[in-house]
């Protein structure tokens, strides 16, 4: 009956609109450990729109396998271009910094790309953090780069950046279970971003790097003084999904 029940699942999150519904439903099989009881009960809670990651208890990133509590933000596909690219610019023994870090996937992602740099991480909430431990990463709670003494090699954000009037426009089930704060970044979705921004040329060496994940056209309007080459990351698509600046030399 077990084994039945999968492509069924399949079938079921499929017609609820679940994209990758195939690997959902093997996900949810691992996850049940051979109890249909469990396996249908975790079926019901991913079919009112939970996270899959909540109920599973992890999420692939990067080629690793996350942690994720439940509360905590899960990380997506179209980040890890942000996270391979900032590994790229993380010099083998120095320092980086990921800030909203949620899970600690970003993090996570350096740390195992760097093991002989220094990798810290923040977060304003508590659950985060906690969670970003558990995968291992030096994380702290604090208020974005606030306190943290420079210079540092590398600063990475996935801050939210939806505009406040669009977060209507989200996937319905979003706010069944997830927090409007990580999602809403203000009239512009750039107000944290842009914290993020003044941080970053304070604890930056020149020649240091910020990977911040932006939607749209944001990385167009969003000021950034104190640097320069700015590049678009684009996600496997070819949508922007953030931008990669260097820090300017100090006048």
């Amino acid at each position: 009956m077990y084994d039945r029940f999968v492509p069924e699942l399949a079938e079921r999150l499929a017609a609820a609109g679940f994209i990758s519904a195939r690997e959902e439903a093997q996900e949810l099989r691992t996850a049940a450990g051979g109890d249909d009881e469990l396996l249908a009960a975790l079926a019901e809670r991913r079919l009112a729109g939970e996270p899959l990651a909540w109920i599973v208890g992890s999420a692939e990133f990067c080629g690793l396998r996350v942690r994720v509590a439940p509360g905590v933000y899960v990380p997506r596909p179209h980040t890890e271009g942000l996270a391979l690219n900032a590994a790229e610019r993380l010099p083998a023994d120095g320092i980086a910094v990921d800030v909203c870090t949620g899970s600690g996937a970003v993090a996570a992602v350096l740390a195992d790309r760097r093991p002989g740099a220094t990798v810290l991480a923040t977060d304003a909430d508590e659950r985060s953090v906690a969670c970003a431990r558990a995968n291992g990463v030096d994380a702290r709670v604090g208020d974005l780069l606030a306190g943290l003494p420079g210079p540092v090699d590398v600063v990475t954000a996935v801050v939210p950046y939806v505009p406040t009037a669009d977060l209507p426009l989200l996937q319905r089930d979003t706010f069944a279970f997830e927090t409007t704060l990580a999602y809403d970044g203000g009239a512009d979705g750039l107000d944290l971003a842009r914290r993020v921004v003044a941080g970053a040329r304070r604890v930056l060496r020149p020649g240091g790097a910020l990977l911040l994940e932006l939607g749209g056209r944001q990385a167009e309007t969003l000021a950034l003084d104190g640097f320069a080459d700015i590049r678009t990351i684009r996600d496997d698509e070819g949508d922007p999904r953030g931008l990669e600046a260097t820090r300017t030399p100090d006048a």
